[in-house]
Formats: structure tokens, sequence, C-alpha cells
């Protein structure tokens, strides 16, 4: 789940009057926005989100104030294609067919799909939920039990948020903690020395942990889409650390130090009979020059963010890789 539909929600749920929210559910040919891309608005302005490259939120604002009004669904269908996007645009480069499902949202009758949402968010699973297009039951949604089986309608899975928790609460860790939350990540942190492991500190982590790696990391509930970066600058207790994650289920580990220093750690670890695999990144981040607190929290945080979208994390000038809806 990421940051925007995370604020989405959060501003539906703070609101006492209903919104409209705005999802584009699908697109033929390119777009600045992919499947899954939402805006939410008073129809006045736009309260949080995008669709496209600004070429038609307005448009959408005029149609949501008519659902806003009547309480009916409207899917909407923009060609954008060929000269039509200098129309719509003036040469955005949108130049894709988008339908756009626009929908009332009521604070004081919510949805179930809301909650939905929020047990899966809770709970840490996986979430896929199928929206109904055809017109006699349009917006209607209901969970998705077999994701790979094809579906009439917009299918989409949310993941939970990716759970980072830092080994060590030095004063380097700050930027990393700030930069994770804008990102809509839960963070934790955890340090040995309870001087260092202050929630005053730290006031934009969720958690702010003091004790021994040993006792506590079995404890922060680590899985697939849990993230762990060492930041301690102590061997030992990186050491103690990585012997209790490396029979966890955390799906990514970054540990700050040299290549020597790596090896020396995977050696000690392999002489026990347990090794961390390909999860362990070390030194950890993308060659980013990165030089200071804030520069090496932009690569580590890069690094995470690719690994758990199963990228390389390289210029995506030298890739194949899409950058908008096929």
């Amino acid at each position: 789940m990421n940051k925007e539909l995370q604020d989405i929600l959060a501003l539906v749920r703070g609101r006492g009057t209903p919104a409209a929210l705005a999802t584009l559910v699908r697109v033929e040919g390119s777009s600045y926005r992919r499947p899954g891309s939402r805006l939410l608005t008073d129809g006045q302005e736009v309260l949080r989100g995008s669709l496209s490259g600004g070429c038609l939120e307005g448009e959408v604002m005029a149609r949501a104030r008519d659902v806003l009004g009547d309480g009916q669904p409207r899917l909407l269908r923009y060609d954008l294609r060929g000269d039509a996007d200098l129309v719509w645009g003036s040469g955005s480069g949108c130049e894709g067919l988008l339908d756009i499902l626009v929908e009332r949202l009521d604070p004081a009758a919510p949805p179930e799909w809301l909650a939905w949402i929020d047990q899966a968010r809770t709970s840490r699973t996986p979430l896929t939920i199928h929206t109904d297009l055809d017109p006699d039951h349009l917006g209607v949604r209901r969970i998705h039990l077999q994701p790979d089986l094809a579906a009439s309608g917009f299918v989409e899975t949310l993941n939970p948020p990716i759970a980072l928790w830092i080994l060590g609460a030095s004063d380097d860790s700050r930027p990393m903690v700030r930069m994770a939350k804008e990102l809509g990540w839960t963070v934790g942190l955890l340090d040995h020395r309870p001087a260092f492991a202050r929630p005053e500190r730290f006031p934009e982590a969720d958690e702010v942990l003091s004790g021994h790696p040993a006792q506590r990391v079995p404890e922060l509930g680590l899985d697939a889409r849990s993230a762990v970066v060492l930041m301690t600058h102590n061997y030992l207790k990186d050491l103690e650390a990585l012997r209790a994650l490396a029979v966890s289920g955390v799906g990514y580990l970054g540990l700050m130090g040299s290549r020597a220093r790596s090896a020396k750690i995977r050696e000690e670890l392999a002489a026990e009979g347990l090794s961390c695999g390909e999860r362990l990144h070390s030194p950890v981040g993308l060659d980013l020059g990165a030089e200071d607190p804030e520069t090496i929290a932009l690569a580590v945080l890069a690094e995470i963010q690719a690994t758990f979208q199963g990228r390389e994390g390289g210029s995506l000038r030298s890739t194949r890789t899409p950058v908008s809806a096929p």
C-alpha cells in the first residue's frame, strides 16, 4: 500500500463531509500514472493524489461534482492518443486511453472495502480486490481470492507497507527515519544503549526500543515485507543481531561497513552453520556516491525499494523497464 493511498484513506476518515474518489482502472497505450493511481477531491480542489500529468484533473473534478451531487458512480473514458493529447494536456505525453472510476465516499457510511484494507494492513497480509466495472454493478467490490485467474473489471493487489527496523539509534539514523516515513513505511529503532533509544530523539518513528538484539529481534514480528538495516557501528552487536536475523523471515538485510568487515561476519556465521543468503546487502545501498547521513539514507532506502520491487536499481535509460503502463 503506497503513501498516496494511505494519505487518501486518512483524509476520508478525517472528513466530516463526503468526497469523491477517482481511480485509474484501465490504460491502453502509455500514461503518466499506472492503474491504481487515485485522486481525492471535494469537487473544488484536489485533496490528494493525481491521475495524469495535469491534463485531466480539472475535468475529473468537474465530473466529481456530479457524483457528489447524486451519489451515483461514473466510469469516465478519456482518449488521449494522437492529437487528442494536445487538446487535453498541451502535449503532456499521456498518449493513452484511460478509464477512470469516480465514486462518492461518505465518512458517515464508509464502504466495506475500507475495513478490508484496515484489516489487511493490521495483519500485514496482501489483499486483492476486484472492482466491478459493469454498468449494472459499477464500483461493487469483492475480495479476489485467486488473483492469478483472469477476471473482468479492475483487480488490484495491495501489499502491506514496508516495515523498516533500524538497529542503531545514533544521529546518522535520523534522516533514514524521516525519509522512510515520507515513503509511507512503518519505522522502528532498536539500540542496546538506553540513552540513545529514546522516543524523543526520533519523534517520527513508530516505535523506539532498547535492548540487546538477541532478546529483542525475535519480538519484532519480522516478515517478508520487513527490512532491517544494521547501523550499530559495533561489530559484536551486528554479529549478535545477524544470528537472530538469519533465522527470521525478514525480506531484506542491510549491513553498514566495509566489504572486509562483512566478509568476516559472514565467515563467523558460516562457522556456526548460519547464513543470511542473498537477503544480506553489504556494503549496503545503491552506488550513488553517498557521503553524508542524508545521501547514505537515500542510497539505502532506494536499494530497499528496488529489492522489494524485484528491480536492480540501475538507471532506467539503460534498461527496458516500462516507465508507464503498457
